[in-house]
């Protein structure tokens, strides 16, 4: 059909339409693929079921290198028509018999906007990665089904980008061997933490400054830890871009202050063990000796809640295996008053007593 007057523009609808998805693009990623070297866009959805949460994922999410947008559907009451240049018959086969015009070829009933989402890796990654077994080179993490992957295929299926992927990978410490991915858990991490001091102190190792390591440090042969282990621990509490393939680390202060608290704090909840009342004491006695009295209980407020009467406790949240320690089964310690600093265990898991 079609209708035109003598000033408009003749417009007619196909009979065969097409339906569209039309994309509504935020100012800055407009800019940003309008560029002169324009980036690569990446589609990519979660898979069901692989991380457990109250809050819905993304169904589907629109990835830059360094940034994550979801994909909503945004219905209308009105039809959008996609139209193209046209001739159409004027119904005057003498002076004029085709006239310029449009027809309408598709229409589109719902826009796809992008919306800038905070994505949760590090959760992420705690569910997809399974906790490394020194022993038996198989997963730890309990009631873990779901197989082994390769870094660049936990990526691949990660609703998140690959800046935030690596930044989450570097966080939890976790590693490859021969092509699968672990992590370790925080026992794991405090005890490799533990050689690794004792080791640097024997040799004489200033870690405060620039250092060179070598494979006798990081192997710790004698724990029977992987080298992959201590150098994933180097990479995560380097300073930004001083970690070198050469063997070469600066270690960040607060980083590294804060790191050892919170791995010592978490290892003792999970362990469901009551914390020493020398607590300071210990977490001090695994940093150098320069950054000892940059250990500090304010450092550990953003992984902890203070429960009065110098008692704190690591928050922690559980995985889909982790169920929650009744009071009167988490080691006693409600009753557990050692003089000093007193912890409350609110959760364990089997994935992480090593």
């Amino acid at each position: 059909m079609s209708s035109h007057d003598e000033t408009g523009v003749p417009f007619s609808i196909s009979n065969d339409q097409q339906n569209f998805r039309l994309i509504e693009l935020p100012p800055a990623l407009l800019e940003l693929i309008a560029s002169e070297n324009a980036p690569s866009l990446y589609l990519k959805s979660e898979q069901p079921n692989l991380v457990a949460s109250s809050t819905p994922a993304p169904t589907a999410v629109i990835c830059t290198h360094d940034q994550t947008f979801e994909v909503r559907q945004v219905q209308s009451s009105n039809i959008l028509y996609i139209i193209e240049p046209s001739s159409i018959d004027s119904g005057d086969e003498i002076e004029c018999p085709m006239l310029s015009g449009v027809t309408a070829f598709g229409q589109c009933k719902a826009l796809l906007e992008l919306v800038p989402v905070q994505t949760r890796p590090v959760q992420f990654l705690r569910h997809a990665i399974p906790i490394y077994n020194e022993k038996k080179f198989l997963p730890l993490t309990a009631g873990w089904t779901g197989g082994t992957k390769s870094k660049q295929a936990l990526l691949a299926d990660a609703p998140f980008s690959t800046s935030e992927f690596d930044s989450a990978w570097t966080e939890l410490c976790a590693f490859e061997i021969e092509d699968e991915a672990w992590r370790p858990s925080a026992s794991q991490l405090d005890q490799i933490w533990s050689s690794f001091m004792a080791e640097t102190t024997i040799r004489g190792i200033d870690v405060t400054s620039t250092f060179q390591y070598v494979d006798r440090i990081l192997t710790v042969v004698e724990d029977g830890w992987d080298k992959a282990i201590p150098h994933a621990i180097l990479r995560m509490l380097s300073s930004d871009d001083e970690h070198t393939m050469e063997g070469w680390v600066l270690i960040d202060r607060f980083k590294c202050v804060q790191w050892v608290g919170q791995v010592y704090l978490e290892a003792l909840c999970r362990g469901g063990k009551a914390a020493p009342s020398n607590f300071l004491q210990i977490w001090q006695d695994q940093l150098p000796e320069r950054w000892r009295e940059d250990a500090k209980l304010d450092l550990l407020s953003a992984s902890s809640t203070d429960l009065g009467n110098g008692r704190i406790t690591f928050r922690g949240q559980p995985s889909t295996t982790t169920k929650q320690v009744p009071e009167a089964k988490a080691s006693g310690m409600k009753n557990l008053k050692p003089p000093g600093l007193d912890i409350e265990c609110l959760y364990a898991s089997n994935e992480d007593l090593l």
